[in-house]
């Protein structure tokens, strides 16, 4: 008996912007031989202002009121349309077809970020993807914060951040032995559930930061680790070989290194031109985390091109 394949759903958010976009092209492109999945854009139109919906006993207010929110609904509506209306053009000229894809005008409620995690999470979406806005200071402030607040939010959707696209069927699958690390494992499963054309590169870093001060760690703690994490990456390869990816495509590496995690996880990808780095969101050490910033938010800071898949 044939099984059957199990549907994957992500919200790709856009605004009109160039980095927006670039989350379409990313998804269009890595998942386009994938008739398991499928694409939900979503723009979050402008919040109508609080006045239109105030109380007043004055018809000329109310009159005024009501005129003008339908202008403004109006012109909010024109606007999504516009922009969905380019999102279906390029999907569709890149090979999907209309029952791969659908296109969403989202009325405003609470802000852009609250906003598409409500539904993100209500619609019971697999991943929130979205473009990364500009790295200058100006920029980050006046466009970045959406995407900041999205990162940062403890939600339960795994949030997929796309700076600029590499065609490649890479995917790097970064892994700490936390259980944060094996959601990922389970996230990156599902959803390459299916696909033979992938290869996934199970990544730990050995961390000798802590053992500068001694040059060089002591031998049997490296061995002892090393041992731990094979097990660990074991069950990792397991995973994702029962969800149909092939084992002959999966490769376990272990780098021992003093540089720090992260930068030793965006130099590999540079390296091996990996599209994608997968990666849970808090790893072993919440308070390490505090003091020092987590790994996944110094990728998200170091890394220049391709994407960022975030799973808490």
């Amino acid at each position: 008996m044939k099984k059957q394949k199990i549907e994957k759903r992500v919200l790709v958010a856009i605004d009109g912007s160039f980095n927006a976009f670039r989350a379409v092209e990313y998804v269009a492109t890595i998942f386009k031989e994938d008739p398991a999945f499928k694409i939900s854009v979503v723009y979050v139109m402008s919040p109508l202002p609080p006045i239109l919906y105030e109380t007043s006993e004055e018809q000329e207010l109310i009159d005024w009121q009501s005129s003008y929110r339908s202008k403004l609904e109006k012109k909010y509506r024109q606007q999504a349309d516009e922009i969905l209306g380019k999102v279906t053009n390029f999907l569709k000229d890149n090979g999907w077809s209309e029952e791969q894809f659908e296109t969403i005008a989202l009325p405003g409620r609470s802000g852009p970020a609250q906003d598409l995690l409500f539904y993100a999470e209500q619609g019971l979406f697999d991943a929130l993807v979205m473009g990364r806005r500009g790295k200058t200071k100006w920029e980050k402030m006046i466009m970045g914060s959406v995407t900041d607040k999205i990162i940062h939010a403890q939600k339960t959707v795994p949030i997929w951040i796309i700076i600029k696209p590499i065609v490649s069927q890479k995917i790097l699958l970064a892994i700490d032995g936390s259980e944060n690390a094996m959601r990922a494992v389970d996230h990156v499963g599902f959803v390459l559930s299916g696909r033979t054309d992938v290869e996934v590169t199970i990544f730990h870093v050995l961390d000798l930061k802590p053992f500068v001060i001694l040059e060089k760690p002591p031998q049997k703690w490296q061995e002892i680790a090393e041992k731990k994490m094979a097990t660990f990456m074991s069950q990792a390869q397991n995973i994702l070989v029962e969800a149909g990816v092939p084992k002959e495509k999966i490769n376990l590496v272990i780098r021992p290194s003093d540089k720090g995690v992260a930068q030793e996880i965006i130099e590999y990808q540079k390296k091996e031109s990996i599209s994608t780095i997968s990666m849970g969101r808090r790893g072993l050490s919440r308070l390490k985390a505090f003091f020092l910033g987590s790994v996944s938010t110094k990728v998200l800071n170091m890394i220049e091109e391709g994407a960022v898949w975030i799973v808490d």
